[in-house]
């Protein structure tokens, strides 16, 4: 098990850090097993082994989100031990970041996949009895390509139930799979029935021997760790909200974790990004999961309003953040230079002095959380995007919410090569980022100082 630093270097602090977190996977194993293992005994090496398995999974180069701290941000609250369990494994298998299986998840999955297919597809038939009630459960079809939507969660479910089929009832297998196939997102309702419906349908097929009240308890603790598995989305800690949206950016676009990531790939991960929140705004009805009324259409309700809330402050502060890059790109682009060679963490760590004399007092409470974002940071640095953004703060002191979106708007449907977006900015604004940019490549100084000339900004 690798516990060194990103670069490879040992780095004391991470080394510890690594340690305390596979530690506490080790014990949450560990604690959820000695409550309900009923087969045989659960062995300090049988810990050791799933939990390096778990840890292993969760921490490959291009998770940022889906990591083992996301695992303990959502199980933080949670006592049931089916729950924790869920938690554990629910993200083992992210195959679009980790683009392969590791030994050991190969191992759990023998039997399950064709081999050597281009495509994930799903064996015809299974010989462990296991996995076919895990296909039954999860309504995927044998001997045809797994969906898009789902598959991660399928065999993150198969690689937890073969885990720990030495130790747990089936029926706390089932318990375990069905809560994990909840936290497939954004579904909707199909037929007059909910997600939480159709897994109910299917996990009465399943099992068919448990009761009725077995079959509804285990749906609504599927919705449960559906919401816990979300619950960023509704939180009232506004900071965490921002911390995991932002974190989910890299593992849309893992360029940006190269050290050599030029400036334009952010720039189009804000445009994905802006995409991507006018989907989530739109899907926050499919959001949280409920089970007859577990929770209550008024607890989701109040869910639902959060949400909205938390993702229109985000879309503010990612205005802000879209613009700056704007700015920079058409700065690189006037210089005639290509924003596809140029750095983008030189840029990012440009200092930019702040706006003499801006009254606080004047922004609404929405406002003043963004630009303490953008002033003070974020909570959580990352080393491809700092907390800070002394530029996105100068902007938005310089220009105001308003002049935030007009600006936006005239460099998306500006011609090329026009520079309206420049032109548009103050000339104070222009020339304090020709200014600093040239601080920052020293060795292009004079040509970036030219611009605002250039672009007969200055004679304005």
């Amino acid at each position: 098990m690798s516990l060194g630093c990103r670069d490879g270097a040992t780095c004391g602090s991470e080394v510890v850090a690594a340690k305390n977190a596979f530690h506490r996977v080790e014990k949450l194993l560990s604690d959820c097993m000695t409550e309900l293992a009923s087969l045989s005994t659960f062995e300090g090496e049988d810990s050791a082994a799933i939990a390096k398995m778990i840890y292993e999974s969760m921490t490959t180069s291009g998770r940022v989100y889906h990591g083992m701290q996301h695992v303990f941000d959502i199980s933080k609250n949670m006592k049931d031990p089916i729950l924790l369990l869920s938690a554990l494994f629910h993200d083992v298998i992210y195959i679009s970041i980790d683009k392969r299986f590791s030994e050991d998840q190969t191992r759990f999955l023998e039997g399950v996949l064709v081999p050597n297919t281009q495509q994930l597809t799903l064996a015809e038939t299974f010989e462990d009895p296991l996995v076919d009630m895990v296909v039954r459960l999860y309504g995927v079809t044998p001997g045809e390509e797994l969906p898009k939507s789902g598959t991660n969660e399928f065999l993150s479910a198969l690689i937890g139930v073969r885990a720990m089929s030495r130790w747990l009832s089936v029926p706390h297998l089932m318990e375990i799979a069905a809560c994990i196939e909840a936290t497939i997102p954004f579904r909707p309702i199909v037929d007059g029935k909910s997600p939480m419906d159709r897994l109910y349908d299917r996990l009465k097929a399943v099992c068919p021997d448990q009761s009725e009240e077995w079959l509804e308890a285990t749906v609504r603790k599927s919705a449960m760790t559906a919401n816990c598995d979300l619950c960023s989305f509704d939180s009232t800690d506004r900071d965490f909200f921002l911390d995991s949206s932002w974190k989910l950016i890299p593992e849309a676009r893992p360029i940006l974790l190269n050290e050599d990531c030029p400036l334009s790939e952010f720039l189009k991960e804000l445009h994905a990004l802006e995409g991507r929140s006018k989907f989530l705004k739109g899907a926050v009805p499919n959001i949280f999961q409920s089970f007859r009324q577990a929770p209550s259409d008024k607890e989701l309700a109040e869910k639902q309003r959060r949400t909205h809330k938390n993702l229109d402050i985000m879309c503010e502060y990612a205005k802000v953040r879209m613009l700056q890059t704007m700015v920079l790109v058409e700065f690189v682009e006037a210089m005639g230079e290509d924003p596809n060679s140029v750095p983008l963490m030189s840029c990012l760590l440009m200092d930019v002095p702040q706006v003499e004399e801006v009254s606080v007092d004047t922004l609404t409470s929405v406002e003043q959380e963004i630009r303490n974002w953008l002033v003070c940071g974020r909570r959580t640095s990352f080393y491809w995007d700092p907390a800070m953004s002394p530029l996105g703060a100068y902007l938005f002191d310089s220009l105001g919410t308003k002049g935030i979106s007009e600006a936006i708007e005239i460099g998306k449907n500006q011609q090329a090569g026009s520079h309206k977006l420049l032109k548009y900015l103050p000339e104070s604004v222009v020339c304090t980022v020709a200014s600093r940019l040239g601080a920052v490549f020293t060795d292009r100084a004079d040509r970036i100082l030219q611009v605002p000339e250039e672009l007969g900004i200055l004679a304005r």
